[in-house]
C-alpha cells in the first residue's frame, strides 16, 4: 500500500511544525495586548481599592463633625452599680444628681406550703389578676406539672410558675406576678382562690388594717390643749408651735405592715420680715441767718451726738424635721424625717422597723416658719388580699422608691425613663446612702471614634507609599500586614511610581493633619499634636527615625485622654467647627479632609474618571484581541492552503519523477 500524507495532520515535509512556528511568531502582538488587559485590571483593581480606603477615611472624618458626631454623645456613670446603673442618649444634658434608692420596685411572689410529689390540681375554671389585667382558662385536672405548663402557656406576660423540690420527697409551687408596682398586685380567682387556701398559697388574715379616721374625736391634743392642731377638710393642720395625738385600737405589726399616708410641709422662711433699719434720730431746726447792710451770715447747723444703734434680735427660727411619731410598743418612737415638699406627697414607712405593736400616731410641729398638713392615713398589710394574704410571700407588689436630690419619687418599675430627659435609670437594689449619676459625654466613643480616624488614614498613606516607592523597607516597616498582606504589597510596590496625583494626595494630607485650626481655647490648643495625635517623628535622642517619615500618624493615649477630659470642646473644634455662626462646619481637619477627598471620590470624580479611562482602555484592547485572534484563525488557514497547495505540487513531481524513472528503467531493459 502506497505511503499518503494530509497536509498540515501528518506532512512528510513537517509542514505543520512550520505552521505552527509562524503562528506562534504571529501571537507576539497578542501576548503584548494580553499582557496590556492584564496590567490594566491590576490598575483598575488598585484605584478601586484606593477609592473605596477614601471612602472610608471620609466617612470617618465626616462622623467627627456631622449629625452622628460622638461630641454629642453622652454616657451615665453610676457610682455605685450595685445600687443603681443608667445610659443616656444624646439629648441627656450633662450635670450630677444624688439617688437615694430607698427600695426597688418589686412583684408579687408567692410559694405554697410543701407539697406530695403525687399532689393533684382538681378540675375547676381558674382564674388570675395582675393589676388590670386577667387571664381565665379550664383545667380537667392532674398533676402539679400539667397545672403549671397550661398556665405558662395561657398566662404568658402577665404570669410565670414552677414547681421546686424543697426536699427530695416533697415540692412547693410558686407562682409570680410578671408585673412590678403596687398597682399590679396578684389576686387568685374563681377555683383558684379555693387551689391556693388547699395548697398554702394563702391563708386566712389576721387582722392587721386601720383606716385612721380624722375626726374631732380622734384628734386630741398630744400634751397642752392650746397647741391642738386644726381639722379642716379631713386635712390634720399643725402650724408652729402646734400637735395632735390620733390613738387607735392597737395593732400587731407583721413583716410587711406599713403607715401610709400623705403628708405637706410648706416653708414659711420667705415670710420673715427683714431686720428693721436704724432709727434716723431726732431733727432739729436750723437757727436763722444774720445779716449786716449787704453782709449774710448762715447759722451752722445744729449736731446731736447718737448713741451706737443696735438692731433687735430677730425671731429665732427653729427647724426640726422630726415631726411624726408612733406609740410603738407603748411608748412614742421617733420615725422617718420629713422635707419641705411645697405640696403633699405619698410616704409609705415600714413599722416592723420600730417595733411589733402600734397604737396612737402623734405629730408635732416645733418649727417656727413651716406648716405640717396630714391627711389619708392607714396601717395595713399590702400584701393581704381581702380577708386573706400569702402564707409564703417572697416578695409584694410595691413601687420603687427613691429620692432624687431630697425630693422623693416613686415609680411602679425598676426601670426609670421619665424621670431625667435622655436618662434611662435601672435600679438593682436600695442602697444605705445617696450614689452619685454623673452625665457625661461618651469620652470612650470619641476616643473610638478619632482611633478609627487615624487608622483609615495611616492606611491610605501606606497604600500611596507602596504604590509610589519601589524601597522594599516601605513594606517591612508595616509590622501589622500579614504574609499574604506582605506578598499582595510586594506585587503592587511602585506600581504608581511617580503618579501626580498620590504624590500631592500624601502631600495635602499631611498638611491638613499639621495645619493650626481655630479652637474655644484659641492659640494654646490648636493643633493636633496638642491633642496627642501626631506623626512623632522625633526619638527620645534628638535623631529622627526614618520609617515615621512617611506620613503615618501615632496616637499619644494618655495625651489624647487628658484633653478629652480638660479640653473637649477644643479637641472637637480641631476637627470640625462653626467659624462664621452659619450652621455649617467650615474649620477643622475633619472637615478639610472631606473637603479635599469628595471631588476624588465623588460621581465625575477624580478616581471614577480614572476607572472609567482604564475600563475604556481594556474594552478597546479586549476589542483588538478578538480581532487579532481573527486575522491568527484567518492566517493559519492560509498557511495550512499555501502549504497543502505546495506539498500537492511537490507529490505530483515526485510521482513525474518516479514516472520518468520507470520509463527510463524500462527502456533500458528492453535494449
Amino acid at each position: 500500500m502506497a505511503d499518503f500524507s494530509i497536509p498540515g495532520v501528518n506532512s512528510r515535509y513537517k509542514t505543520d511544525d512550520l505552521i505552527k512556528g509562524l503562528v506562534e511568531a504571529e501571537k507576539v502582538p497578542l501576548k503584548r495586548m494580553e499582557d496590556s488587559v492584564s496590567a490594566y485590571k491590576t490598575q483598575a483593581g488598585t484605584w478601586r481599592e484606593l477609592n473605596q480606603g477614601l471612602g472610608r477615611l471620609r466617612e470617618a472624618s465626616r462622623a467627627l463633625f456631622g449629625f452622628q458626631t460622638p461630641f454629642g454623645e453622652r454616657t451615665a456613670i453610676s457610682a455605685d452599680e450595685s445600687v443603681l446603673t443608667a445610659t443616656a442618649t444624646r439629648e441627656a444634658e450633662e450635670g450630677k444628681i444624688e439617688l437615694l434608692v430607698k427600695r426597688i420596685a418589686g412583684s408579687d411572689k408567692f410559694l405554697s406550703k410543701s407539697l406530695s410529689l403525687d399532689y393533684s390540681v382538681p378540675e375547676g375554671k381558674y382564674g388570675f389578676r395582675v393589676g388590670e389585667q386577667e387571664v381565665h382558662f379550664n383545667f380537667r385536672g392532674g398533676k402539679l406539672s400539667s397545672f403549671i405548663q397550661t398556665l405558662n402557656s395561657r398566662a404568658g406576660g402577665i404570669l410565670s410558675a414552677q414547681a421546686v423540690r424543697d426536699t427530695p420527697s416533697s415540692q412547693m409551687f410558686m407562682i409570680e406576678a410578671l408585673k412590678t408596682g403596687s398597682g399590679n398586685p396578684l389576686s387568685f380567682l374563681d377555683d383558684a382562690f379555693a387551689f391556693a387556701q388547699d395548697s398554702g398559697i394563702i391563708e386566712k388574715d389576721i387582722p392587721g388594717y386601720r383606716r385612721i379616721t380624722l375626726d374631732q374625736a380622734s384628734v386630741l391634743p398630744w400634751t397642752k390643749p392650746e397647741s391642738a392642731a386644726i381639722l379642716q377638710d379631713d386635712t390634720l393642720k399643725l402650724t408652729p408651735g402646734k400637735e395632735s395625738s390620733i390613738p387607735f385600737e392597737p395593732l400587731r405589726v407583721a413583716d410587711n405592715t406599713v403607715l401610709e399616708l400623705e403628708v405637706k410641709v410648706t416653708s414659711l422662711k420667705g415670710d420673715i420680715p427683714p431686720p428693721p433699719a436704724p432709727p434716723p434720730g431726732p431733727s432739729i431746726p436750723s437757727a436763722p441767718a444774720v445779716s449786716l447792710q449787704d453782709i449774710t451770715i448762715e447759722s451752722e447747723s445744729s449736731q446731736v451726738i447718737l448713741p451706737e444703734w443696735k438692731a433687735p434680735e430677730g425671731p429665732k427660727i427653729v427647724d426640726d424635721f422630726i415631726m411624726m411619731f408612733a406609740a410603738m410598743d407603748g411608748g412614742p418612737t421617733p420615725l422617718a424625717p420629713l422635707s419641705d415638699t411645697g405640696d403633699f406627697v405619698k410616704l409609705t414607712i415600714p413599722l416592723k422597723n420600730y417595733g411589733n405593736e402600734i397604737s396612737a400616731l402623734y405629730f408635732r410641729n416645733n418649727n417656727t416658719h413651716r406648716d405640717l398638713e396630714v391627711k389619708n392615713i392607714r396601717v395595713y398589710d399590702p400584701s393581704a388580699q381581702g380577708d386573706f394574704r400569702p402564707a409564703n410571700p417572697v416578695s409584694s407588689a410595691q413601687d420603687a422608691r427613691i429620692l432624687m436630690n431630697g425630693i422623693p419619687i416613686e415609680r411602679p418599675a425598676n426601670t426609670i425613663t421619665d424621670l431625667l430627659p435622655g436618662v434611662t435609670i435601672n435600679l438593682a437594689g436600695p442602697g444605705p446612702k445617696p450614689v452619685e449619676l454623673s452625665i457625661e459625654p461618651d469620652r470612650e466613643k470619641i476616643k473610638d471614634a478619632l482611633i478609627q480616624f487615624v487608622g483609615f488614614y495611616n492606611q491610605i498613606v501606606a497604600n500611596i507609599n507602596i504604590l509610589t516607592r519601589r524601597d522594599e523597607n516601605i513594606i517591612q516597616e508595616l509590622t501589622y500586614f500579614s504574609p499574604d498582606e506582605q506578598e499582595a504589597a510586594r506585587e503592587r510596590l511602585g506600581l504608581f511610581n511617580g503618579d501626580v496625583t498620590l504624590l500631592q494626595m500624601r502631600g495635602t494630607f499631611q498638611n491638613i493633619m499639621m495645619s493650626p485650626y481655630p479652637t474655644s481655647a484659641g492659640e494654646e490648643f490648636a493643633l493636633l499634636a496638642q491633642a496627642g495625635i501626631s506623626t512623632n517623628s522625633r526619638q527620645g535622642g534628638g535623631g529622627y527615625d526614618v520609617t515615621k517619615l512617611r506620613g503615618y500618624l501615632e496616637i499619644d493615649e494618655n495625651q489624647l485622654d487628658e484633653s478629652l477630659k480638660t479640653n473637649m470642646k477644643a479637641v472637637q473644634d480641631l476637627f470640625g467647627s462653626d467659624t462664621n455662626g452659619d450652621l455649617i462646619h467650615d474649620s477643622g481637619a475633619a472637615v478639610a479632609m472631606d473637603n479635599y477627598i469628595r471631588p476624588m471620590v465623588q460621581s465625575g470624580g477624580i478616581i471614577p474618571l480614572k476607572l472609567n479611562t482604564i475600563d475604556s482602555q481594556i474594552s478597546q484592547t479586549n476589542r483588538r484581541i478578538e480581532n487579532y485572534n481573527q486575522y491568527l484563525e484567518n492566517f493559519e488557514k492560509n498557511l495550512k492552503r499555501k502549504y497543502g497547495a505546495m506539498e500537492g505540487a511537490l507529490g505530483n513531481l515526485e510521482k513525474s519523477s518516479q514516472s520518468i524513472e520507470n520509463f527510463n528503467r524500462n527502456g533500458s531493459g528492453n535494449r
